[in-house]
């Protein structure tokens, strides 16, 4: 046990993200949990992340139950979790590293205020859909200042969730199947991890990502082909 009672545990892996880094070293800050694997602190959302799943810009890897209502602090090298005190683990780049290869001009951004009369469910997905769009200007294009415009305008609007991962991906930080999709060139692992992995592949696409819709695999570099 630490000198507050608390358990003490190591999580497996953490985002090296300056966002989520700023927060953990930082001040103390007490936050609420929002969901089952995220925590909301102002207005960043961390995610808790099982050890060997999909780890997230904005996430903590490491097997810790989150009870609704629980107490939740984060800063000074620690989150803290009802009684369990989480320590950083090894970092993870959430910048993936891939070989570069021909893509397609950046079409117009996704828009969100058509929808703002569908259900929620369908807004967030697209504002998902708009942080794909978002990291692939970036990745694919290196047109941050561009991305940077996108994703003001969009974190106005959207949930803390959502508005953390736009922010994530004006640097190029993005979820890990979207790491396997650019370094292997196939979407199988993204389009199957959730159903958000569609709302993500959706915005490279629209970003100038040459895929193959009937194989899910980027289409071959036209300098090769």
């Amino acid at each position: 046990m630490s000198r507050l009672g608390l358990t003490p545990v190591k999580a497996d892996s953490h985002s090296s993200s300056e966002l989520l880094t700023t927060l953990l070293h930082g001040s103390v800050v007490k936050g609420e949990v929002v969901g089952r694997h995220d925590l909301r602190f102002g207005d960043y959302v961390v995610s808790l992340t099982a050890p060997g799943s999909a780890r997230m810009p904005n996430g903590i890897e490491c097997r810790v139950s989150i009870a609704a209502g629980a107490r939740v602090a984060i800063g000074g090298g620690r989150l803290i979790v009802g009684r369990v005190e989480i320590s950083p683990g090894p970092a993870w780049d959430p910048i993936p590293v891939f070989e570069r290869f021909d893509c397609l001009p950046p079409g117009l951004e996704p828009r969100t205020d058509a929808l703002r009369a569908w259900i929620a469910a369908t807004v967030r997905e697209t504002r998902t859909q708009l942080a794909g769009y978002v990291a692939g200007l970036v990745l694919l294009h290196g047109q941050r200042k561009r991305a940077e415009r996108v994703a003001v305008r969009a974190i106005a609007q959207a949930e803390p969730a959502t508005a953390t991962l736009l922010r994530h991906a004006t640097s190029g930080e993005v979820p890990e199947p979207v790491h396997d999709l650019l370094a292997s060139r196939d979407a199988s692992r993204l389009i199957s991890w959730s159903p958000s992995g569609i709302s993500w592949l959706r915005g490279f696409v629209s970003a100038g990502l040459p895929l193959d819709p009937l194989s899910a695999r980027l289409a071959p570099d036209r300098r090769t082909a």
